[in-house]
This record gives structure tokens, C-alpha cells and sequence, in this order.
């Protein structure tokens, strides 16, 4: 790496400290309480994130080429929102949201080379919410909001991705026992990023009829630490669009589009997970199993582009599974806390049989499970993690993961945090590599100074495997991240 690079990323990180401190020295005064109007009934909210990146052979994993994605930049997100509550169980949310990409060298569309992109100035959430528990078991939402099930493995608001996501959706639930059982519905479509180029002017992002996504929640609290949970999901999808496109010159035109909401579709889930919370002096677990069926668009062999969409379609039958054991030493001044878990979705065995055995990923939170440089998703994996965690002073927590990634099956791809974006081509060499992917090492601290006041730091180191020595160049990726957020 050259010393205008090393240049470069220097600065960038005085400034990343720079806004850290300037945080800290806010956090002495503390900000003004929360804006409110009409006799406290509504209530202003501002939420500001700011993430300072520096990331190395993240997605190539090549040391010997310079790659706009081997480059620090800051990425930023502000959001301003108002709720009003005008009557009695019923309270109104909208929230607009500007999400920026500064300093990088690749071009600011989202999800080419990787990018968070710009997404300028947008309606985040606008949705009305009806609910009484003291007097009826229903509730309901309508509108643009966050969707959000058990731990968010299939469906969430990847809330770690800039702009993150978000429906057009009605949501219903119904307290079948109360304090026990519920029932929750839901129905919509996916909010997509609309790309912004300069001199485009404003776009608003949109949800679309030919992306339909319903599901059925039913929630069991079993005591005061164990919870179970069962849910049916389908999504209807038409096509493998919408694909963005990256007009610079500079990007190779292999890389210029990218279709980041998977393939066409027509997928039912079926699955269910238990939860034990974890408790000083006792065994805690989790357990989470998905099955599908339904069909599926081909998917191309390539490993950047759009998807290339086929009139023959595949029938789907996949699964997935997470089973973690956990344990909370009791006394330990620091709150330590101990885990394994294990991490296993289907691969597609056979491209030439009729069947699709890639199991379908949905609408996850997936960077908080299958390691923070984002390599894996909940699909074509076998993984196995080992974490451990302590709270060293109050509202702080120092958190240590090392993953051994493998893929489930060499005849599939190995796809990255998004379920679609590819590492490497499924081409011979990758057919017949070894499946042992790396290892990947997590350092992650957080800081709560104060209730408007969060910090994060964490580094990560990637330990290239023998399928990416088969495939090509195997350097090991660094990924080093620092991030302020403000809230009132």
C-alpha cells in the first residue's frame, strides 16, 4: 500500500477520533430535551450516526491489486421524525431520513463494489398505529414501517446498513392469552433504495406490487426466561430487478450492476425457534430451524452483475438452522458471558437437476451473526462461533467472536451479507475447491455514556481459507470501524 494511501486513511481516522471526542465533550452539557407539541401529544425525534470505515482486501482479497473498495471513508445517516398521539390509542409516525457515503473512491450507488451509496433526503417511516391494551386484544399499524421477527435472521431492518430497510405494509396482532400468547399478520412489500445521481433531483424510494412479502407470527412466552416461536412466511417476487447501475468508466464493467433484493421468486418459509434467556449461573440457548418450498428464478453463475433471469424456473426445497448454548459464570465482577453456536443453511447440490437447494435468506439483520465484515449469509453455510463478552464498566460491553467458516456445498456459491453478491464466480475451480472458506476474528466494544450517547469500535481480521486459494488470490482482510449516535 502507497504512502498517499496510508496518508489518506491516517487523516481519515484523526478526523473519526476528532468526532469522538466532540461527542464526549457534548455529552458533559447534554443536549436539549425532546421537542414536544400539542400539550406533550406529539414529540419531535433526531437521530444522527455517523461510522468512520477503513477496509482492506474486504472483497477481493487480493493485497497485489488496488481496489476502491480497499479505501477508509465515513458513512452518515441522519434522521428527523415526529409521533403524535391525537387520541386515545391511536398515534401517527413519520420519519425522513438522509443517508451519505463520504470520501470513498467507488462510485455513491448503492450496493455497486460494495457501496452504501447516497440515498439523499427520503421518506423513512410514515404509518398510523392503533392499540389498547387495557380494553382490546388487537392492534394494528398501517403504513411505511419496520418489520421485525424473533432475532431478525430472515426478516429485520438491517439496521447496520446506512439507509437500512424498511415496508409498505399492514401489520395486525392479536393477544390470544395476555402477558403469553400472539398472534401477529403481516402484508406488504419491501421499500427500495432509489439510486441518486447528481442533477436527478429528488426521488422518493417506493415499494413495488411485483415484490409481495405476508407472514404469520405466533408467539408463546413460555415463563419469565423462555420464549417460543413459530412463523410462515411467503414472498411473492416477479423478477431479479430492480438492478442499479454505476455509469463511471472507471468500474469494470463487470461490476457495474448489481441486483440487490434476490432472484424471482415464489418461496413459502415454514419454520420455528426457542429462546432461554440467559441467567447468572445456568445454562441459556437458543434454537432456530426454516424450511422452504415453492420455486425460483436460475441464478447466474457470475459473481458480480445482475442476475441473469430464466423462463424455466427451479423447485425450491432448502433449510436452515442456528443452535447456540450459552453460560453466565455467577459473581464474575465483569458479567462475563460465554457462547458456541453453530450456523447452517443449504446449498444447491445440483444446477442440472430441476431443484434449487440455495436456501432463500429473506430480509435479515445479517451482520450482527455471520461475522461484521459481512462475507456470509444464512445460506450455502457452515458455521461455528465462539464468543465471549463482558461488561467492564457500566453501560459498556467488550464483546470477542472468532467464526470457522466452510460452505455448505462447492457446487453453490459463496454468497455475502446480502444473499445475493458473490465472492467468487461458480466456475470449475470453484466446483472443485476445498469448502473450508477462513476464520474471522471480531473485537467489538460499545459505550452508553449517556442515554442520547452511543459509541462502537470494532476490528476485524479475516483468515483467507484453501477454497479461496483454489479460486484465486487468498490475502487475509482487516476491517476496522468507529461510530458515534446521537439521539434525542
Amino acid at each position: 500500500m502507497n504512502t498517499c494511501v496510508l496518508s489518506r486513511r491516517a487523516a481519515s481516522l484523526i478526523f473519526a477520533v476528532a468526532g469522538l471526542g466532540g461527542g464526549l465533550m457534548f455529552a458533559a452539557d447534554g443536549p436539549p430535551g425532546p421537542l414536544v407539541f400539542d400539550q406533550g401529544r406529539g414529540t419531535f425525534e433526531f437521530i444522527e450516526r455517523l461510522r468512520f470505515e477503513d477496509r482492506s482486501e474486504n472483497f477481493d482479497f487480493n493485497s497485489a491489486a488496488r481496489s476502491p473498495t480497499d479505501d477508509s471513508w465515513f458513512v452518515q445517516r441522519i434522521r428527523v421524525g415526529v409521533t403524535w398521539k391525537p387520541a386515545p390509542g391511536w398515534s401517527l409516525q413519520a420519519q425522513l431520513q438522509d443517508a451519505r457515503e463520504w470520501g470513498s473512491d467507488r462510485p455513491k450507488v448503492p450496493f455497486i463494489l460494495g457501496a452504501e451509496g447516497n440515498d439523499s433526503l427520503d421518506l423513512r417511516l410514515a404509518s398510523v398505529t392503533w392499540s389498547d391494551p387495557k380494553n382490546s386484544p388487537f392492534s394494528f399499524t398501517l403504513g411505511r414501517q419496520v418489520l421485525s421477527v424473533g432475532e431478525e435472521r430472515l426478516v429485520g431492518p438491517g439496521d447496520w446498513n446506512n439507509f437500512a430497510r424498511t415496508f409498505d405494509a399492514a401489520k395486525a396482532s392479536w393477544t390470544l392469552v395476555p402477558a403469553k400468547t400472539t398472534l401477529t399478520a403481516f402484508f406488504g412489500s419491501v421499500v427500495h433504495v432509489e439510486e441518486t445521481h447528481q442533477g436527478d433531483g429528488w426521488k422518493m424510494n417506493r415499494s413495488s406490487a411485483d415484490d409481495l412479502f405476508g407472514g404469520l407470527v405466533l408467539t408463546q412466552k413460555i415463563d419469565s426466561l423462555q420464549t417460543a416461536e413459530g412463523y410462515v412466511f411467503w414472498r411473492d417476487k416477479k423478477d431479479n430487478g430492480p438492478v442499479y447501475v454505476a455509469t463511471d468508466p472507471s468500474v469494470p464493467a463487470a461490476a457495474r450492476n448489481a441486483a440487490a433484493y434476490d432472484i424471482g421468486q415464489n418461496v413459502v418459509t415454514i419454520g420455528g425457534r426457542f429462546v432461554r434467556a440467559p441467567r447468572e449461573g445456568a445454562l441459556d440457548g437458543e434454537f432456530e430451524a426454516a424450511f422452504q418450498g415453492g420455486s425460483v428464478d436460475r441464478q447466474t453463475t457470475a459473481a458480480t452483475g445482475s442476475y441473469a433471469g430464466s423462463d424455466a424456473s427451479l423447485d425450491q426445497r432448502a433449510w436452515a438452522l442456528h443452535a447456540l448454548l450459552g453460560y453466565t459464570p455467577p459473581g464474575f465482577p465483569a458479567k462475563l458471558r460465554v457462547n458456541v453456536e453453530y450456523n447452517a443453511a443449504s446449498g444447491d447440490t445440483n444446477r442440472n437437476d430441476g431443484r434449487n437447494g440455495s436456501f432463500m435468506n429473506l430480509f435479515p439483520s445479517n451482520h450482527k451473526f455471520y461475522g461484521f465484515m459481512d462475507a456470509f449469509a444464512w445460506k450455502n453455510l457452515r458455521e461455528t462461533v465462539a464468543t465471549v463478552r463482558c461488561t467492564p464498566v457500566k453501560n459498556a460491553t467488550l464483546r470477542v467472536d472468532y467464526h470457522w467458516f466452510s460452505l455448505a456445498t462447492n457446487q453453490d456459491a459463496w454468497y455475502r451479507a446480502n444473499g445475493v453478491a458473490t465472492v467468487r464466480p461458480l466456475n470449475a475451480a470453484a466446483q472443485s475447491a476445498p469448502k473450508r472458506a477462513g476464520d474471522e476474528l471480531d473485537v467489538t466494544g460499545s459505550w452508553t455514556p449517556r442515554a442520547w450517547l452511543a459509541l462502537d469500535v470494532g476490528w476485524s481480521r479475516f483468515f483467507a481459507g484453501s477454497y479461496l486459494r483454489a479460486t484465486g488470490a487468498a490475502s487475509d482482510a482487516d476491517f476496522f470501524y468507529a461510530q458515534t449516535t446521537l439521539k434525542f
